[in-house]
Protein backbone atom coordinates (compact mmCIF):
# COMPACT_ATOMS: atom_id res chain seq x y z
CA UNK A 1 0.00 0.00 0.00
CA UNK A 2 3.10 2.12 0.82
CA UNK A 3 6.47 2.53 -0.88
CA UNK A 4 8.80 1.29 1.38
CA UNK A 5 11.03 5.19 1.31
CA UNK A 6 8.03 6.46 3.72
CA UNK A 7 6.36 5.37 7.05
CA UNK A 8 2.60 6.44 7.94
CA UNK A 9 2.29 8.24 11.75
CA UNK A 10 -0.91 8.19 13.04
CA UNK A 11 -1.60 10.69 15.55
CA UNK A 12 -5.37 11.94 17.59
CA UNK A 13 -6.14 14.69 15.04
CA UNK A 14 -4.30 13.54 11.65
CA UNK A 15 -2.87 10.94 9.47
CA UNK A 16 1.02 12.15 8.21
CA UNK A 17 3.02 10.45 5.89
CA UNK A 18 6.69 10.59 6.68
CA UNK A 19 9.36 10.26 3.97
CA UNK A 20 12.58 8.72 4.61
CA UNK A 21 14.72 9.73 1.67
CA UNK A 22 14.12 13.91 0.64
CA UNK A 23 12.48 14.88 -2.77
CA UNK A 24 14.45 15.90 -5.67
CA UNK A 25 13.78 19.27 -6.74
CA UNK A 26 15.59 21.13 -9.00
CA UNK A 27 15.21 24.55 -8.07
CA UNK A 28 12.81 25.95 -5.00
CA UNK A 29 11.37 29.18 -3.90
CA UNK A 30 13.79 30.42 -0.71
CA UNK A 31 11.81 31.62 1.98
CA UNK A 32 12.68 35.31 3.25
CA UNK A 33 12.84 38.54 4.68
CA UNK A 34 12.93 41.97 3.76
CA UNK A 35 14.80 44.74 5.92
CA UNK A 36 13.51 47.96 4.95
CA UNK A 37 16.06 50.95 6.36
CA UNK A 38 14.06 53.51 8.72
CA UNK A 39 13.24 56.70 7.13
CA UNK A 40 15.39 59.97 7.64
CA UNK A 41 14.69 62.42 10.62
CA UNK A 42 12.43 64.48 7.76
CA UNK A 43 9.82 61.72 7.17
CA UNK A 44 8.47 62.42 4.11
CA UNK A 45 12.41 62.65 2.67
CA UNK A 46 12.66 58.89 -0.03
CA UNK A 47 15.14 56.22 0.25
CA UNK A 48 18.73 57.00 -0.47
CA UNK A 49 18.68 53.45 -1.94
CA UNK A 50 21.60 52.72 -4.71
CA UNK A 51 20.81 48.89 -4.69
CA UNK A 52 19.50 46.08 -2.59
CA UNK A 53 21.46 43.76 -0.80
CA UNK A 54 21.12 39.91 -0.45
CA UNK A 55 22.20 38.23 2.70
CA UNK A 56 23.34 34.33 2.34
CA UNK A 57 23.44 32.66 5.03
CA UNK A 58 26.33 29.55 6.44
CA UNK A 59 25.81 26.11 6.36
CA UNK A 60 23.12 25.22 9.68
CA UNK A 61 22.88 29.06 9.64
CA UNK A 62 18.88 30.70 9.00
CA UNK A 63 18.06 34.38 7.92
CA UNK A 64 16.20 34.58 11.59
CA UNK A 65 19.80 34.44 13.02
CA UNK A 66 20.86 37.53 11.27
CA UNK A 67 17.51 39.72 11.54
CA UNK A 68 18.99 41.90 13.74
CA UNK A 69 22.51 42.53 11.80
CA UNK A 70 20.55 43.03 8.39
CA UNK A 71 18.03 45.12 9.86
CA UNK A 72 20.83 47.65 11.29
CA UNK A 73 22.82 47.19 7.54
CA UNK A 74 19.33 48.65 6.28
CA UNK A 75 19.76 51.32 8.21
CA UNK A 76 23.29 52.32 7.59
CA UNK A 77 23.22 51.42 3.92
CA UNK A 78 19.55 53.44 3.78
CA UNK A 79 19.17 50.15 1.37
CA UNK A 80 16.68 47.36 1.35
CA UNK A 81 17.90 43.68 2.11
CA UNK A 82 16.42 40.85 1.86
CA UNK A 83 17.82 37.82 4.12
CA UNK A 84 17.11 34.40 2.56
CA UNK A 85 16.87 31.00 3.85
CA UNK A 86 18.53 28.02 1.21
CA UNK A 87 16.91 24.77 1.08
CA UNK A 88 17.47 22.34 3.77
CA UNK A 89 17.62 25.43 6.45
CA UNK A 90 15.15 27.59 8.14
CA UNK A 91 12.19 28.11 6.69
CA UNK A 92 12.57 26.84 3.38
CA UNK A 93 11.92 23.85 1.56
CA UNK A 94 13.69 20.23 2.39
CA UNK A 95 15.30 18.67 -1.03
CA UNK A 96 17.89 17.62 -3.05
CA UNK A 97 20.62 17.95 -4.36
CA UNK A 98 22.04 19.82 -2.01
CA UNK A 99 25.37 21.41 -3.75
CA UNK A 100 26.52 24.76 -4.70
CA UNK A 101 25.34 24.54 -8.27
CA UNK A 102 22.14 23.72 -7.25
CA UNK A 103 21.76 26.62 -4.24
CA UNK A 104 23.45 29.00 -6.88
CA UNK A 105 19.98 28.03 -9.14
CA UNK A 106 17.85 28.56 -5.87
CA UNK A 107 19.52 32.26 -5.80
CA UNK A 108 19.60 33.54 -9.09
CA UNK A 109 15.84 32.30 -9.16
CA UNK A 110 14.93 34.60 -5.97
CA UNK A 111 16.64 37.37 -7.53
CA UNK A 112 14.74 37.00 -10.75
CA UNK A 113 11.81 36.28 -9.31
CA UNK A 114 11.58 39.37 -7.49
CA UNK A 115 13.00 41.04 -9.97
CA UNK A 116 16.06 42.87 -8.07
CA UNK A 117 17.86 45.09 -10.14
CA UNK A 118 22.01 44.66 -10.14
CA UNK A 119 21.45 44.06 -6.43
CA UNK A 120 24.63 43.10 -4.16
CA UNK A 121 25.49 39.84 -2.50
CA UNK A 122 26.49 39.42 1.38
CA UNK A 123 27.35 35.34 1.60
CA UNK A 124 28.70 34.01 4.72
CA UNK A 125 30.57 30.65 4.96
CA UNK A 126 28.65 28.17 2.78
CA UNK A 127 26.50 31.33 1.61
CA UNK A 128 29.58 33.00 1.02
CA UNK A 129 30.69 29.80 -2.09
CA UNK A 130 26.88 30.50 -3.65
CA UNK A 131 27.46 34.10 -3.78
CA UNK A 132 30.44 34.05 -5.28
CA UNK A 133 29.80 31.41 -7.69
CA UNK A 134 26.17 33.46 -9.08
CA UNK A 135 28.38 36.42 -9.57
CA UNK A 136 30.42 34.18 -11.69
CA UNK A 137 27.48 32.14 -13.37
CA UNK A 138 25.63 35.87 -14.52
CA UNK A 139 28.00 38.61 -13.60
CA UNK A 140 25.81 41.26 -15.73
CA UNK A 141 23.10 40.16 -12.58
CA UNK A 142 25.02 41.88 -9.65
CA UNK A 143 26.52 44.94 -8.50
CA UNK A 144 29.00 44.03 -6.05
CA UNK A 145 29.35 41.79 -2.94
CA UNK A 146 31.27 41.25 0.42
CA UNK A 147 32.21 37.43 0.82
CA UNK A 148 32.70 36.12 4.72
CA UNK A 149 35.31 34.56 5.38
CA UNK A 150 35.66 32.00 2.45
CA UNK A 151 37.54 31.58 -1.23
CA UNK A 152 36.89 29.80 -4.20
CA UNK A 153 38.83 26.80 -4.03
CA UNK A 154 38.15 23.32 -2.63
CA UNK A 155 38.52 22.52 1.00
CA UNK A 156 39.47 18.93 1.75
CA UNK A 157 40.91 19.90 5.16
CA UNK A 158 37.11 21.01 6.99
CA UNK A 159 35.91 17.55 6.23
CA UNK A 160 36.48 16.26 9.18
CA UNK A 161 35.17 19.43 10.79
CA UNK A 162 32.32 19.39 9.18
CA UNK A 163 31.65 15.77 9.74
CA UNK A 164 31.66 16.43 13.69
CA UNK A 165 29.02 19.21 13.33
CA UNK A 166 26.56 17.07 11.57
CA UNK A 167 27.29 13.77 13.91
CA UNK A 168 26.77 15.97 16.90
CA UNK A 169 23.31 17.02 15.32
CA UNK A 170 22.33 13.66 14.67
CA UNK A 171 23.00 12.17 17.81
CA UNK A 172 21.68 15.02 19.71
CA UNK A 173 17.86 13.63 17.83
CA UNK A 174 18.83 9.95 17.68
CA UNK A 175 20.21 9.62 21.17
CA UNK A 176 20.15 11.99 23.45
CA UNK A 177 16.49 10.96 24.37
CA UNK A 178 15.67 14.42 25.27
CA UNK A 179 11.52 14.98 25.43
CA UNK A 180 10.08 17.66 23.36
CA UNK A 181 8.29 18.92 27.10
CA UNK A 182 11.50 19.11 29.21
CA UNK A 183 11.37 23.11 29.84
CA UNK A 184 15.51 22.37 30.06
CA UNK A 185 15.77 20.99 26.51
CA UNK A 186 18.04 23.31 25.18
CA UNK A 187 20.42 23.09 28.02
CA UNK A 188 20.24 18.88 27.97
CA UNK A 189 20.75 19.39 24.12
CA UNK A 190 24.06 21.94 25.01
CA UNK A 191 25.41 19.54 27.32
CA UNK A 192 24.73 16.07 25.56
CA UNK A 193 26.86 18.02 22.27
CA UNK A 194 29.59 19.39 24.53
CA UNK A 195 31.36 16.01 24.38
CA UNK A 196 31.78 16.33 20.30
CA UNK A 197 32.04 20.40 20.31
CA UNK A 198 33.45 21.96 23.19
CA UNK A 199 32.97 25.70 22.67
CA UNK A 200 29.79 27.11 23.73
CA UNK A 201 29.54 29.62 21.10
CA UNK A 202 29.73 27.01 18.42
CA UNK A 203 27.62 24.68 20.00
CA UNK A 204 24.65 28.15 20.68
CA UNK A 205 24.97 28.72 16.67
CA UNK A 206 23.89 25.21 16.20
CA UNK A 207 21.27 24.94 18.92
CA UNK A 208 19.36 27.94 16.84
CA UNK A 209 17.98 24.56 15.20
CA UNK A 210 16.75 22.72 18.23
CA UNK A 211 13.37 22.16 17.92
CA UNK A 212 10.41 21.38 20.78
CA UNK A 213 7.23 21.96 18.50
CA UNK A 214 6.44 22.09 15.07
CA UNK A 215 7.61 24.61 13.30
CA UNK A 216 5.91 26.53 10.46
CA UNK A 217 7.25 24.45 7.61
CA UNK A 218 6.83 21.09 8.15
CA UNK A 219 9.92 18.45 6.76
CA UNK A 220 8.48 15.49 4.88
CA UNK A 221 11.22 13.62 6.72
CA UNK A 222 10.86 14.33 10.26
CA UNK A 223 7.83 13.18 12.63
CA UNK A 224 7.39 15.89 15.08
CA UNK A 225 4.87 13.73 16.70
CA UNK A 226 7.12 10.95 18.38
CA UNK A 227 8.03 13.63 21.55
CA UNK A 228 11.08 13.77 20.54
CA UNK A 229 13.26 16.90 20.32
CA UNK A 230 13.88 17.32 16.31
CA UNK A 231 16.32 20.01 14.35
CA UNK A 232 15.27 22.19 11.90
CA UNK A 233 17.37 20.81 9.50
CA UNK A 234 17.20 17.08 8.04
CA UNK A 235 20.52 16.14 9.47
CA UNK A 236 19.97 12.68 8.51
CA UNK A 237 19.42 12.99 5.52
CA UNK A 238 21.88 15.12 4.59
CA UNK A 239 24.76 12.77 4.97
CA UNK A 240 27.68 13.12 3.15
CA UNK A 241 26.14 16.42 1.24
CA UNK A 242 26.95 18.58 4.56
CA UNK A 243 30.45 17.49 3.61
CA UNK A 244 32.22 16.51 0.58
CA UNK A 245 29.82 18.81 -1.04
CA UNK A 246 30.06 22.33 1.04
CA UNK A 247 34.09 21.75 0.89
CA UNK A 248 34.21 22.03 -3.03
CA UNK A 249 34.38 24.19 -5.56
CA UNK A 250 32.78 23.51 -8.77
CA UNK A 251 34.15 24.22 -12.07
CA UNK A 252 34.05 27.04 -13.91
CA UNK A 253 34.27 27.92 -17.29
CA UNK A 254 37.99 29.00 -18.57
CA UNK A 255 38.48 32.96 -18.13
CA UNK A 256 35.53 33.16 -16.20
CA UNK A 257 35.49 36.64 -13.76
CA UNK A 258 33.66 39.02 -12.05
CA UNK A 259 35.23 42.35 -12.66
CA UNK A 260 32.69 44.34 -10.04
CA UNK A 261 34.03 45.45 -6.29
CA UNK A 262 33.82 42.55 -4.22
CA UNK A 263 35.50 42.69 -0.32
CA UNK A 264 36.53 39.63 1.43
CA UNK A 265 36.00 39.71 5.62
CA UNK A 266 39.13 37.00 6.20
CA UNK A 267 38.96 35.56 10.02
CA UNK A 268 42.68 35.71 10.91
CA UNK A 269 42.20 32.90 13.44
CA UNK A 270 40.29 30.95 10.25
CA UNK A 271 41.76 28.75 7.70
CA UNK A 272 38.90 29.30 5.56
CA UNK A 273 40.79 31.91 3.15
CA UNK A 274 44.45 30.35 2.60
CA UNK A 275 46.96 31.32 0.00
CA UNK A 276 45.78 29.41 -2.06
CA UNK A 277 42.04 31.32 -1.82
CA UNK A 278 44.09 34.46 -2.06
CA UNK A 279 45.06 33.14 -5.57
CA UNK A 280 41.75 32.17 -6.95
CA UNK A 281 40.13 35.36 -5.37
CA UNK A 282 42.58 37.46 -7.33
CA UNK A 283 42.20 35.15 -10.57
CA UNK A 284 38.24 35.52 -10.10
CA UNK A 285 37.43 39.18 -8.89
CA UNK A 286 40.60 40.74 -9.66
CA UNK A 287 38.91 44.09 -8.28
CA UNK A 288 38.89 42.58 -4.98
CA UNK A 289 40.04 44.07 -1.46
CA UNK A 290 40.82 41.54 1.51
CA UNK A 291 40.00 42.75 5.33
CA UNK A 292 41.25 40.98 8.13
CA UNK A 293 39.17 40.80 11.47
CA UNK A 294 40.35 38.98 14.80
CA UNK A 295 38.29 36.04 14.88
CA UNK A 296 37.98 32.51 14.39
CA UNK A 297 35.44 31.29 11.11
CA UNK A 298 32.71 32.03 13.51
CA UNK A 299 32.93 35.93 12.64
CA UNK A 300 29.46 36.87 12.67
CA UNK A 301 28.60 35.24 16.42
CA UNK A 302 32.09 36.52 18.30
CA UNK A 303 32.34 39.86 16.55
CA UNK A 304 28.69 41.07 15.03
CA UNK A 305 28.84 44.82 15.80
CA UNK A 306 32.88 44.93 14.31
CA UNK A 307 31.96 42.73 11.31
CA UNK A 308 28.31 44.92 10.40
CA UNK A 309 30.49 48.14 10.36
CA UNK A 310 33.19 46.74 8.20
CA UNK A 311 30.57 45.69 5.77
CA UNK A 312 28.58 48.77 5.73
CA UNK A 313 32.07 50.70 4.91
CA UNK A 314 32.73 48.26 2.32
CA UNK A 315 29.40 49.57 0.47
CA UNK A 316 29.18 53.13 1.41
CA UNK A 317 33.29 53.60 0.58
CA UNK A 318 35.64 50.56 0.10
CA UNK A 319 33.83 49.49 -3.00
CA UNK A 320 34.18 53.15 -4.65
CA UNK A 321 37.59 53.08 -3.85
CA UNK A 322 37.95 50.36 -5.90
CA UNK A 323 36.08 51.19 -8.71
CA UNK A 324 38.00 54.45 -9.06
CA UNK A 325 40.90 52.60 -8.67
CA UNK A 326 40.28 50.23 -11.49
CA UNK A 327 39.12 52.84 -13.29
CA UNK A 328 42.62 54.42 -12.93
CA UNK A 329 44.55 51.33 -14.01
CA UNK A 330 41.88 51.20 -17.25
CA UNK A 331 43.02 54.88 -18.43
CA UNK A 332 46.81 54.19 -17.60
CA UNK A 333 46.78 51.01 -19.78
CA UNK A 334 44.88 52.46 -22.51
CA UNK A 335 47.69 55.06 -22.69
CA UNK A 336 50.28 52.61 -23.05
Amino acid sequence: MFSSTKLVVFNKSSVRFIQTELPIKPVIDMKYDLHLPKRSVIGKMPYHVEEPIVFVHGLFGSKRNYSQDCAKLANLLQTPIYTVDIRNHGESEHALPFDYETITNDLLHFVKKHNLKTPSLIGYSLGAKVSMLSLLREPSLFKSAMIIDNSPVEQPEIVPFLKVFRKACVETVTKSNISANDKEYRSKASKFMSKYIPNAGIRGYLLNNCLNSKPKYQSPVINYDDGKIHWRNPVLQLSGYSEENVAAWPSVPEGAKFTGPVGFLRGTKSDFVLQKGRDAIQKLFPNNRIYDINATHFILNERPSEYVGMVADWFKFGRHDVEKLSAKKKSQNAQL
